[in-house]
């Protein structure tokens, strides 16, 4: 088969859908060759990286942009005569070939007092309608896979869990050494708690720093908060205004991809108290680094995680604070976790995504 995938994605900051297109790619052109891949963007892009004659990288502008998806894309796939396409969430309403597309999270529809009213607008408008068309849907979770069926109807057999991974690049290193590199790269000093996040109300940073200023005076780690700033941070301002000035959350802004394995692998431990997430990327990288992990209990989180990390009530700020406290005042126990969060990362693969994925491109032209 000719399989087109957008990945225009990739040229834009690090989120979960660039590096799900990245990681994808890479596998599928590392797979034997059993179909043509054709990889879109409309500019040039690292794709061009494979040499793999089955692999070829698309450069299709748009101007105006938002002509791509209805109508540059599907014009495209009709000239090259593909036999497939495969999106992240929105499909061209007129396609000439069948089409799979991932479905990451419907946070907008579990949590939508979490989004600004534009937001929900547009996706409840565009979402459902695009899930309607794609003759398979793909996701990274079964709690997503659950919440596609309860939410919004999607039937059991249209779905498809593909599980994630971390980039190769997040592998263990010695801490010691690691926070020499967030010295020189970011004047970091000394231990800390690590959180990766868009910063915005779904991601509960204002709950995480609350639970940090109730121990704050009694540890020895800083909080740092890597991430570009979103919508919505009332809440998380006035946490952070009410903090120990002895000991106040650190805020990096957005951080390039080299950066983070050396800031995951530095970190005494790794919290992401999430309201939700489809597949929850940062902490398995945060595993594949080497280090302990508390995150949220609900989602699909525990699908990552396991029992390979602190898991906790993402509303309840006390047990936020005394699951923090816990792995900061024991390094028996981090340790433990971390040992155990790096062996479960290790289930997690880019090249059983790809062969799973391909599975479901195959079953389009098997049902």
């Amino acid at each position: 088969m000719r399989i087109a995938l957008d990945c225009r994605v990739v040229t834009a900051p690090k989120t979960g859908d660039r590096t799900y297109a990245l990681g994808l790619t890479r596998a599928l052109a590392a797979l034997e060759p059993a179909h043509e891949y054709y990889f879109y963007a409309a500019e040039p892009t690292s794709l061009t990286e494979h040499p793999q004659t089955h692999c070829h990288a698309i450069t299709l502008p748009a101007s105006p942009r938002w002509t791509w998806t209805p109508i540059r894309f599907p014009l495209d796939l009709r000239r090259r005569g593909m036999d497939l396409a495969h999106v992240q969430y929105l499909v061209p309403p007129l396609t000439p070939c069948p089409i799979v597309t991932t479905i990451h999270d419907i946070s907008f529809r579990r949590h939508p007092q979490l989004f600004p009213l534009k937001h929900r607008v547009l996706l409840n408008a565009l979402i459902p309608s695009s899930i309607e068309t794609a003759r398979v849907v793909l996701t990274g979770s079964e709690a997503t896979r659950r919440d596609l069926m309860e939410l919004m109807g999607v039937p059991e057999d249209k779905i498809v869990v593909t599980r994630y991974a971390a980039d190769a690049s997040f592998v263990p290193m010695a801490p010691d050494l690691a926070r020499a590199e967030v010295w020189k790269r970011f004047k970091i000093s000394g231990r800390y708690v690590l959180s990766v996040a868009h910063i915005h109300p779904r991601k509960n940073l204002a709950r995480l720093v609350r639970a940090w200023n109730r121990i704050a005076g009694r540890v020895q780690q800083r909080l740092v908060l890597v991430g570009k700033r979103g919508w919505g941070n009332e809440d998380l301002n006035a946490a952070v205004a009410d903090a120990d000035p002895r000991n106040p959350p650190i805020f990096t802004g957005y951080v390039a991809d080299a950066d983070l394995p050396v800031l995951y692998a530095g970190a005494d431990a790794f919290a992401y108290p999430s309201l939700y997430e489809g597949f929850g990327l940062p902490p398995l990288e945060a595993m594949s680094c080497g280090t302990a992990v508390l995150t949220s209990n609900v989602s699909s989180l525990p699908e990552v995680v396991g029992s390979a990390g602190v898991l906790v009530d993402p509303t309840d700020v006390a047990e936020i604070s005394t699951g923090l406290w816990g792995l900061l005042e024991d390094e028996a126990y981090r340790r433990r976790l971390a040992r155990a969060g790096l062996e479960r990362a290790r289930r997690f693969s880019w090249e059983r995504c790809a062969r799973e994925t391909v599975a479901a491109y195959e079953r389009c032209f098997t049902a």
